[in-house]
């Protein structure tokens, strides 16, 4: 495989050509693109890290499994495929990730993908590995050259030292590493943002050291919040998910105290993307006036409020302290909606009215 390719993005950047008429299109006229996937299982990307971390004590006719590594012959680099996926780690920003070969939904929704026009990482040659923005590769600006990126699979472990990170454009081609085995790390840029962008970050490194491992490393996933939307079914026929509600969503914050675990990985997107449809629900039970409705959705003494437009540029705030989410504040020009965790559901805490 040649050393030189092209970047490429993940969840901005599919169906390129058409897509990028069309949005480009839609910026013009001032309205941001939403984030625009459908989430798939809140536990399927921490499913497939525990997967791959965890060696089974037994096979499934109970003959034991070797809980230690054989030592391999050096340079050799296993296959990865779904159902073994493997590690990306960057330890100056707490990255663990689990990679799946792939740029399909199916993959980027839950894990980083690998480009399958590339060789793997430790081979001769670029690997390109692709992630969301506002997920995996939320922390790749915070990543300096000289910091080591490290990959693992089954039994070895592969080093690679950050040579540059860029913002660039689809299509801009990857030098060519100095060992003849590298990796680049792309995603969307700004890497807040949960709009159609057309820009990449990327970070290229260069393989420094190839290691077989004594034993398979162990980290136990992380639990997912789970939460609900307790909208009543007539108002959830409304149409509540982003590609119905008509919400425009801007760029993501996080505050709080949270663990870079969770900043790194799947759980913002997966509890914005319930947030959403509950901020969704309380802007359509405002327009309708009901009561009823309101009941169900906002904390006792929470009165209905006057409507608000769902057409000005909202930007989701989470309150995170560790891995939980205690609040997920909207703010737009029209109002700014506090949504408050109790239990298991997301309640209206509060409506205030904006500037416009």
């Amino acid at each position: 495989m040649a050393a030189r390719h092209r970047a490429r993005g993940g969840r901005c950047s599919r169906g390129w050509t058409v897509l990028a008429v069309l949005l480009i299109g839609i910026a013009a006229v001032g309205v941001a693109y939403p984030l625009w996937w459908d989430h798939r299982s809140n536990v399927a990307g921490h499913s497939l890290l525990q997967r791959a971390l965890h060696v089974p004590k037994a096979e499934p006719g109970g003959h034991p499994v070797a809980t230690s590594c054989p030592v391999e012959p050096s340079g050799s680099v296993p296959v990865a495929t779904s159902q073994r996926p493997g590690i990306l780690e960057i330890p100056s920003i707490g990255l663990e990730a689990p990679v799946v070969d792939g740029l399909g939904t199916s993959v980027l929704d839950v894990a980083v993908g690998h480009d399958p026009a590339t060789v793997w990482p430790g081979s001769q040659g670029e690997s390109v590995l692709v992630a969301h923005d506002v997920s995996y590769f939320s922390g790749l600006p915070r990543v300096q050259p000289g910091e080591t990126v490290i990959w693992r699979i089954g039994c070895e472990q592969v080093d690679f030292r950050v040579l540059s990170a860029t913002v660039t454009t689809p299509g801009a081609t990857l030098p060519t590493p100095p060992s003849g085995s590298g990796l680049a790390l792309v995603t969307c840029w700004p890497t807040n943002a949960l709009f159609w962008t057309p820009d990449r970050y990327v970070v290229d490194a260069t393989r420094i050291a190839t290691q077989p491992l004594s034993q398979p490393t162990t980290n136990p996933p992380q639990a997912i919040v789970q939460l609900n939307v307790p909208a009543p079914p007539a108002l959830a026929a409304e149409g509540l998910t982003l590609n119905r509600s008509g919400v425009v969503v801007g760029t993501l914050a996080i505050k709080g105290s949270p663990l870079s675990s969770f900043t790194e990985g799947p759980e913002p997107l997966a509890i914005l993307h319930i947030a959403l449809e509950d901020y969704a629900a309380a802007a359509k039970t405002a327009a309708a006036g009901n009561q009823t409705w309101w009941s169900a959705l906002a904390l006792p003494g929470v009165p209905l409020p006057a409507p608000w437009t769902l057409a000005s540029v909202t930007d989701p705030t989470l309150v995170i302290t560790g891995t939980k989410v205690s609040s997920v504040v909207f703010t737009s020009p029209a109002a700014t909606v506090t949504l408050s965790v109790h239990g298991k559901e997301l309640l209206v805490a509060a409506v205030a009215a904006g500037s416009s």
